[in-house]
């Protein structure tokens, strides 16, 4: 069968490294899968995951700037046709790229993954009624990735349930730097119990990283024994700049790491704050890692 998974950028997120995963599995089965994203190659954060691609998986930038325009639509839809896929797989957001090919080629299926919470996962409020007709009328069909975000999509747009197929992750592994990493972290800790807390996330609005650097501040205040580590980007400008500034000094910022695994395996809990979420790919890898979790109740957490 050949596949276009369909997505903005291989950037950092979780939806990102599901879209690698997954297309890195259906190769392994034996069909042919291309990742198509929307924006450009040449800006290193849009393709932070496409360094875990399987080698025998194609990949294609439409080499594009933010932003939507009929001509881009055109331009998605000439590839598409170009390539003659079975399946177009659209992530996030992308599916108004796919409107007028879905009516147009009834031969290929279109299939889009909501890899959150229904009222989050539409774009515009307009957008709603749109994407309500094409999977009322499955030119689209949607998939969700959580009991939850089942019984969103049911509230939201009064359909009848969708496919639902649960999230899912391989079992992080160790990278040769792992033996780096334990001395690494071992340095940040005041005595050789202090526990690790750690969270994995892209500095944004979602996750609630306001909430998080808050509520270790607080511990610090009242003297706890903590050692927090914040891996992901978006700390070094802008709000997030701010953010790593007033955090204490047991709580440290690291940056983007392409060995996540390594720093979960050297920890004890994993924090996530969010304020809406599917079902986190980087909540299962830390259960994965047998890492406890600490959550926000929401979503399909």
């Amino acid at each position: 069968m050949k596949i276009i998974q369909l997505i903005y950028s291989l950037c950092s997120g979780g939806a990102e490294r599901f879209v690698v995963s997954l297309s890195n599995q259906l190769t392994e089965m034996g069909h042919d899968v291309t990742v198509c994203m929307l924006l450009s190659d040449q800006n290193d954060s849009y393709v932070f995951n496409r360094q875990f691609l399987d080698s025998r998986v194609k990949f294609h930038s439409m080499g594009y700037l933010a932003g939507f325009s009929l001509k881009k639509v055109i331009d998605v839809e000439k590839y598409i046709l170009s390539q003659q896929p079975d399946v177009v797989h659209c992530h996030l957001n992308v599916i108004p790229y796919v409107f007028r090919i879905a009516i147009a080629h009834r031969d290929i299926r279109f299939i889009h993954t909501l890899h959150s919470v229904a009222e989050n996962a539409s774009g515009k409020k307009w957008q709603k009624f749109i994407n309500r007709f094409f999977y009322e009328h499955r030119y689209i069909t949607p998939i969700t990735i959580s009991a939850r975000c089942r019984q969103s999509y049911r509230d939201y747009y009064g359909l009848p349930s969708p496919v639902s197929i649960d999230n899912g992750c391989e079992v992080p592994r160790k990278s040769i730097r792992f033996d780096e990493v334990v001395s690494e972290v071992e340095s940040y800790k005041d005595n050789p119990n202090s526990p690790v807390f750690i969270h994995v996330a892209r500095f944004h609005e979602q996750k609630n990283q306001i909430l998080l650097i808050d509520a270790f501040n607080e511990l610090d205040r009242k003297g706890e024994d903590f050692v927090l580590l914040v891996i992901g980007d978006g700390f070094d400008q802008g709000p997030g700049a701010e953010l790593k500034r007033r955090a204490c000094e047991k709580i440290h910022f690291l940056g983007l790491k392409n060995n996540v695994a390594d720093y979960l395996y050297c920890s004890d809990a994993f924090c996530l704050t969010s304020i809406y979420e599917g079902l986190p790919i980087s909540l299962l890898e830390a259960m994965a890692c047998g890492v406890v979790p600490i959550c926000t109740n929401i979503g399909g957490i």
